[in-house]
């Protein structure tokens, strides 16, 4: 009976093993990402803003379509719309900007370049947030961006004072 038995013993023991060990390095894994210097890229050469198209988009004095990364504006006949758009162009617009990007999300499928603009040191991304003129949009099986803290916690200071679209 024992000898019967032992098979299934080290069976049962090796699939506890491996169900544990996997969830074991899978978190190893996060945890080593997740406290490693994020790869970001800035850009070097000087951009202007020539076109701000709506809250979190923009076009750029290289001709690139720029999208501003984990946040988005309203769009077009949606509440606020005008007014997210307004205070994009009333930040950027005619302006000298910086922008920092994720390293593995750098154009979205339309083609556009990803990222967070800054403008004399302002984070245009987290701004908009604040103003409640955008949300935050972060996917779940991705890793924590850059600026996730500082556009959450910008979030739920715009839900409690609610302004702009937590009216």
């Amino acid at each position: 009976m024992k000898n019967k038995a032992l098979p299934y013993i080290i069976v049962f023991i090796l699939v506890l093993l491996s169900f544990f060990g996997g969830s074991f390095f899978e978190k190893q894994k996060i945890k080593t990402q997740s406290s490693l210097p994020s790869d970001i890229s800035v850009n070097v050469s000087p951009v202007t803003v020539t076109e701000v198209s709506d809250g979190d988009t923009l076009k750029l004095s290289d001709g690139k379509t720029f999208r501003l990364y984990g946040v988005n504006a309203p769009e077009v006949k949606e509440p606020l719309f005008e007014e997210a758009k307004t205070f994009t162009k009333n930040l950027v617009l005619g302006k000298e900007i910086t922008f920092e990007q994720e390293a593995n999300y750098k154009v979205d499928k339309f083609g556009r370049t990803l990222g967070y603009v800054f403008v004399g040191g302002v984070n245009l991304n987290i701004e908009l947030v604040r103003n409640g003129l955008a949300r935050v949009v972060l996917y779940e099986k991705r890793a924590k961006i850059k600026y996730q803290d500082e556009l959450l916690s910008a979030e739920k200071e715009a839900k409690q004072l609610r302004v702009g679209v937590w009216k």
